[in-house]
């Protein structure tokens, strides 16, 4: 599924998604290709509650939280440095 796709299935909503398809230019995660993994009507704290639960059991699916509102998909990479503990 492509954004303008997501878009329309889920107006105004937030959604919790993973990239399948996603490449890096100029500091930008481009995603081509998307699969919704859960939707939340206004609530992104509970958005965002699903995005942690996942994310600690496997941190190596690319999942973001987004609101369909967005009129593009644009994920700002950030490159993090020093230590991480393990949680």
């Amino acid at each position: 599924m492509q954004w303008e796709e997501v878009k329309d299935h889920y107006p105004s909503q937030w959604v919790l998604i993973e990239a399948i398809d996603a490449t890096s230019q100029f500091n930008k995660r481009i995603v081509e290709e998307i699969s919704i993994v859960d939707s939340f009507n206004e609530d992104s704290k509970e958005a965002l509650k699903k995005y942690i639960q996942l994310h600690r059991a496997n941190k190596d699916r690319e999942l973001y939280v987004v609101h369909t509102s967005r009129e593009h998909l644009e994920i700002e990479e950030k490159i993090w440095t020093g230590i991480r503990a393990n949680p």
